[in-house]
């Protein structure tokens, strides 16, 4: 293998257009994959599904729309598990509803209390045996525009309908609210499977399916049975996530790759092909390195799956949990390597993940309302809508971060300069506070040298006062002798 440098391209964009034209790839790029990932499938069941089917189904989803029902995708499995555990929604026959509502001779008694939810609901005939499943985005609407209302036609015309005997003779139905209604399909699918009630005529979901709901609906269907089973499913549509983002990161990469090489090639670049295809694989091999590398970074699918899932704040801005991951991975990288980096790096490096995060944020979450505006105010550019979205928040978030590279490093600077300020000041007051506990220490030994000087002085005192008292005596003994004496001498003469 050749290991000579490859060329650098001589023919570039200007910074902020190559931003500007770099996050559009971004956010067309996100929309496609979006599309992708939420599409119908037109032609269910069918063994040679076309190219020009797959890609005008996908075209069809791709919308700001497509990528937040992605995102949401944890939602319904999230329900799922917490029903399992519950309402125990695995069998009927311990299974706990939210509520019921009794059917006699037509008549609904109760049913103004049922919720104008998405939910399941059971009916149980005058012997208390499960008969019939059913699901409704509107539980309560599914059954006064709909049971009630059909039964009274077919009566009136002399027909029987599925539910007359339980509707004339007396029932109860019970049902459980959902938040959505795949996780209703999917509890109403797996119930009709598992107690195959007498009125159901078939087992639904059993297909693959054409809706996207449904699809969605019969892959929690296909995994229920236990709340273990329910978790390895929720396990493995995360991991799912986790490749398309890699792939997501793979395909941006070759689009601007692909840029870099058409700015060249319209700017003169004279390079063989040869060299070109080399320096593309090289920037997409980089990607690659990079995820290898780190590893973390593919926490990012299972972080968007889980806190979308988990959040209902940040699932209505769908790219926030995408964002925020960037932003605490870039963050904690930029803290590890804080010690190693000069202070112009660090300005730099705290500057764009301030500036990055940020407009990232902002424009990802303008970008669905642009969208709906542009479709509510052209409808006939609704096709296009996705695209004029994803270059107007492009363009907004090139300028944004332009502008705000002039601003934010002069503040970074300052708070930077200001710490390190602080920090000097701080080492020195310690400095200062050590030197006077050093002198401290020197008079405290100064002052003990001074309190021994005065005990020995004090102890010769003592010692001179007893000298001198002894001299004294001995003084006194030795006068006494010297007069005694001199009384003899002089009595002797006399």
């Amino acid at each position: 293998m050749n290991d000579s440098p490859i060329p650098n391209t001589t023919h570039t964009l200007s910074p902020l257009s190559n931003a500007i034209v770099d996050k559009a790839i971004d956010n067309v790029t996100r929309k496609l994959v979006g599309g992708a990932r939420n599409k119908n499938n037109s032609l269910p069941n069918s063994h040679k599904a076309t190219i020009s089917t797959s890609i005008s189904d996908t075209l069809n989803a791709t919308s700001s729309d497509s990528v937040m029902a992605v995102a949401n995708r944890g939602v319904a499995w999230k329900e799922m598990i917490a029903k399992s555990l519950s309402h125990g929604i695995s069998s009927l026959s311990d299974m706990q509803f939210d509520g019921q509502f009794t059917v006699k001779n037509g008549i609904a008694e109760g049913l103004h209390q049922v919720p104008a939810t998405p939910g399941v609901y059971v009916v149980y005939d005058k012997n208390n045996s499960a008969v019939y499943v059913g699901d409704s985005n509107n539980i309560r609407r599914r059954w006064h525009a709909g049971h009630l209302n059909e039964n009274k036609q077919k009566l009136d015309s002399g027909e029987q309908y599925k539910l007359s005997d339980q509707l004339t003779e007396g029932c109860t139905v019970k049902f459980i609210s959902c938040e959505s209604k795949e996780t209703a399909a999917a509890i109403e699918a797996h119930l009709i499977k598992e107690a195959a009630p007498e009125v159901n005529a078939r087992e639904e979901l059993l297909q693959e399916q054409g809706t996207r709901s449904n699809i969605e609906a019969k892959k929690m269907k296909d995994a229920s049975g236990s709340t273990a089973s329910l978790a390895a499913g929720a396990a493995k549509e995360a991991a799912s996530n986790v490749g398309w983002s890699v792939l997501e990161s793979l395909i941006t990469a070759c689009l601007k790759a692909l840029k870099d090489e058409l700015v060249d090639i319209v700017g003169g670049g004279e390079d063989k092909l040869k060299i070109r295809i080399k320096r593309l694989f090289s920037k997409i091999w980089h990607v690659i390195e990079n995820i290898v590398k780190h590893p973390g970074t593919l926490l990012k699918g299972i972080f968007e799956f889980i806190v979308n899932a988990f959040a209902s704040a940040i699932r209505k801005v769908y790219q926030l949990a995408r964002n925020i991951f960037d932003l605490g991975y870039a963050a904690w990288q930029l803290y590890k390597g804080a010690k190693t980096l000069s202070k112009a790096e660090l300005i730099q490096k705290i500057s764009e993940t301030i500036i990055t995060s940020g407009c990232l944020v902002i424009w990802d979450a303008l970008d669905p309302i642009i969208e709906a505006n542009l479709i509510a105010l052209f409808p006939a550019i609704t096709p296009f809508a996705p695209y004029l979205a994803a270059t107007i928040a492009a363009i907004g978030f090139g300028i944004s971060s332009h502008y705000l590279s002039g601003v934010v490093p002069l503040i970074v600077e300052k708070i930077i300069d200001f710490k390190f300020t602080a920090q000097l000041s701080y080492q020195q007051q310690v400095s200062a506070c050590e030197q006077l506990v050093s002198n401290a220490e020197k008079s405290m030994v100064l002052v003990n040298g001074l309190e021994e000087y005065l005990q020995s002085s004090k102890e010769l005192i003592v010692d001179l006062k007893a000298q001198t008292a002894t001299l004294k005596q001995h003084q006194a003994i030795s006068a006494f002798s010297i007069e005694d004496r001199l009384n003899s001498i002089t009595l002797g003469t006399k």
